[in-house]
């Protein structure tokens, strides 16, 4: 489907200006299945997503984020009928009886359950390779993704894991092994060299977010900056990009999200007419102003108990070193490169999750996260050089700690 068929398709599916989030993904499953969209493509999608509402101009864009890393995305396609969308994941009724398939939509993943009930073949296409996988009767799951592995090209890389990867949350690249006996059982792919891995590495999770429109600001330029970065993607790590609302419970469920599937680095952002910097010193204070909602919120703690003050979990010497290289353009700082340097303290959303991501991960190593303010103005190269050092800086303290199942 091109990017002309797309358009109708949204313009068709749209009610009132808005689009289903199931008839998104129905539509951009097409266009994933056949080849993607080129660079003007993508451009001239993005222009017209300006006309639908909010929340289907996102659901694009999290596909068009997803696909765009080039260098870290695997588009599965699988010989067989959709049966359903649900949450992350496109459901597939395969060739081979007894045997249904999930599709990961926004990440690399590709899962099976039930057990063969007769001899078939399991037809796959592989970032435009096909593979014919042979299915024995009686096969479940991990054995039948077992022989999909084996027959990856050499480009390709995959973890089969046990259990089903559930529609809401996140498939990872850690977890149980999968064993012979499992009713459901899922594959993590994805592309080694180019994500610049040493053999039997598994990619980093990075999570990247800005936030949506509050106070007139409609076009929120964290979010759009979010996007950028997660289609430039990063070095050893797949990216994925969120628009969060400008509201306490927004980032509450992000908060709650990341507790159970935690990311390597978590990148967030908000915007600033004043000076972008790295968000070093977070406090546990919330004013009273309105939200993004316009609802008024409540003077109070961020976290009942917690420290007046918290040091960012971000790595704010390599990120200043990685800036340095840009001179007299540079336009992002840290205390380091800027003598008046003064935290934020708005109290304000901004605020409100940097000090949950540093009460969070503060702590642990597995985990590195923080708060950025950027301006309209904040090139994507310099917030690209940070980025890539903080997932370099992960990748460097998890290469130091003993190996992990």
């Amino acid at each position: 489907m091109d990017v002309t068929g797309v358009r109708r398709a949204l313009t068709a599916a749209a009610k009132d200006g808005k689009v289903d989030a199931v008839d998104i993904d129905r539509i951009m499953l097409g266009v994933r299945d056949g080849g993607g969209l080129s660079a003007a493509e993508r451009t001239t999608l993005l222009q017209a997503a300006d006309g639908f509402d909010d929340a289907t101009k996102q659901r694009l864009l999290s596909h068009l984020s997803a696909m765009g890393q080039t260098n870290a995305w695997v588009n599965v396609e699988a010989k067989g009928q959709l049966a359903s969308l649900e949450g992350r994941y496109a459901n597939l009724t395969l060739t081979v009886p007894g045997l249904s398939a999930r599709v990961g939509l926004f990440d690399n993943a590709f899962a099976l359950k039930g057990r063969a009930r007769a001899d078939g073949v399991l037809q796959l296409t592989v970032d435009g390779q096909k593979l014919a996988v042979p299915v024995k009767a009686g096969e479940g799951p991990q054995q039948v993704l077992e022989k999909v592995k084996a027959r990856l090209p050499g480009s390709f890389a995959g973890v089969v894991l046990g259990g089903d990867v559930q529609p809401y949350d996140p498939a990872s690249f850690s977890g149980r092994a999968a064993r012979r006996g499992d009713e459901a059982a899922h594959l993590m792919l994805y592309k080694p060299g180019a994500l610049g891995l040493q053999p039997g590495e598994k990619p980093m999770r990075v999570v990247v977010t800005g936030y949506g429109a509050f106070m007139g600001i409609t076009d929120n330029p964290s979010a759009n900056m979010a996007q950028r970065l997660a289609e430039r993607g990063v070095k050893g790590a797949i990216v994925e990009y969120r628009r969060l609302d400008v509201t306490p419970a927004a980032v509450d469920a992000f908060m709650g999200e990341v507790r159970r599937s935690p990311p390597d680095v978590i990148l967030s952002m908000g915007v600033t007419h004043g000076q972008a910097q790295v968000e070093e010193r977070p406090e546990n204070h919330l004013g009273a102003a309105p939200d993004g909602a316009n609802r008024m919120m409540t003077a109070r703690p961020v976290r009942e108990g917690g420290a007046s003050e918290l040091s960012t979990d971000l790595p704010v010497e390599a990120i200043d070193w990685a800036l340095t290289g840009f001179g007299g353009s540079r336009q992002v700082h840290t205390s380091r490169s800027d003598a008046n340097y003064q935290p934020d303290r708005s109290a304000y959303l901004c605020n409100y999750l940097g000090y949950n991501l540093a009460a969070e991960f503060g702590a642990t190593p597995k985990t590195t996260a923080g708060f950025i303010h950027i301006s309209p103005e904040t090139p994507t190269e310099q917030m690209g050089a940070v980025l890539d050092a903080i997932a370099a800086k992960q990748l460097e303290t998890r290469r130091a700690r003993p190996a992990q199942s």
